[in-house]
């Protein structure tokens, strides 16, 4: 039983504090998935909030703690979904998106500071590129590339078959090629 079931199981049993372990573990990664979907830090730090207030009060309805991560994921990349839809104009590959100063903890991108301007470029290159794809294919490349889910698993956030988790990822890496390509990108 890993350290997340455990917590799960105690929660159950109403032990709430068990809540704040499970936040603590899985709180980065909802806060990467989130800024990788939405390309906003303070939109991400506000999926991170919604996302726990709904996986609090929907926690104990699921049946099988070892699937909590793909039930987790699941929810993020609905209210990332739900937040992308409201927002303004779609996002142009034009638009500038902003790099943090700061390094914060959080953050797994690095702080400009610390890595090479071409490198930044070229990450917020990849940011416009896959800002410009559709949710499906730029959720199967941030669960595949970024969060380092295998192919099954990806299927299984993404609640597709595997050929079909197969075949986002295939045309959503095409369109971030496309999407560089446009934008200037050589390789």
């Amino acid at each position: 039983m890993t350290e997340t079931e455990e917590a799960i199981r105690r929660f159950f049993a109403d032990d709430e504090r068990a809540f704040g372990q499970i936040v603590r573990r899985w709180e980065t990664k909802v806060y990467n998935l989130a800024w990788r979907m939405l390309g906003n830090r303070e939109d991400a730090q506000d999926m991170v909030q919604e996302t726990f207030l709904s996986v609090f009060k929907a926690l104990k309805s699921l049946r099988e703690p070892e699937n909590f991560p793909a039930w987790l994921y699941r929810i993020t990349i609905n209210h990332c979904k739900a937040r992308w839809r409201n927002q303004a104009p779609e996002i142009s590959l034009d638009h500038h998106y902003e790099t943090s100063e700061s390094g914060a903890e959080r953050s797994f991108e690095p702080a400009s500071a610390e890595i090479p301007g071409a490198a930044v470029e070229n990450a917020d290159l990849i940011r416009k590129a896959l800002m410009g794809l559709s949710e499906d294919h730029r959720t199967a490349i941030i669960l595949k590339e970024y969060l380092g889910l295998s192919l099954e698993e990806v299927a299984e956030v993404m609640d597709c078959p595997l050929s079909t988790a197969k075949s986002r990822l295939y045309h959503g890496l095409c369109g971030v090629e496309r999407n560089l390509k446009r934008l200037g990108f050589t390789f």
